[in-house]
């Protein structure tokens, strides 16, 4: 009968061991799982070409400065809806644009590259002639705004 009992209890403490050292072995792969769907899930940072992001950066400078050319050549006083529409899209590709060389490290700054800002007052042209429409715009929203108040 002692026998039996210690059979018994080694058979016990034999499968004991077993399920412990089994149950740390799935921990075990389930934090490796765990972190390979984090690395996964985590996005990477996209990295653009300097010289890609640099030729689309001169590319809309270069639109930029033929409208302010043709502006200063005609001496308009308005822009068609398409040269805003063309102004706008300019501006935000050389914003993107530049935010894009600051994050690869190859922003050289002034004098040799200029901030949309520092851009602005190589166009003035183009610059006073938006901002002209945008007043006029915002007038029209304002008037048609007490429109709809005097019509209730």
């Amino acid at each position: 009968m002692d026998i039996f009992f210690i059979l018994l209890i080694g058979v016990l403490f034999t499968l004991m061991a077993g399920l412990l050292i089994f149950y740390f072995q799935t921990q075990q792969n389930f934090k490796e799982i765990a972190q390979k769907l984090a690395a996964i899930d985590e996005p990477k940072p996209v990295v653009h070409s300097t010289e890609a992001v640099k030729l689309e950066l001169a590319k809309h400078r270069d639109i930029l400065f033929v409208l302010e050319a043709d502006l200063t050549k005609t001496k308009r006083e308005v822009l068609t809806e398409e040269e805003l529409k063309t102004f706008d899209l300019a501006r935000r590709q050389i914003k993107l644009s530049i935010s894009r060389l600051k994050t690869n490290g190859a922003w050289i700054g002034l004098p040799f590259e200029y901030e949309w800002i520092e851009m602005l007052d190589r166009l003035p042209n183009v610059w006073s002639l938006c901002q002209k429409a945008e007043l006029e715009r915002q007038a029209q929203a304002q008037a048609q705004a007490l429109q709809a108040e005097q019509a209730v």
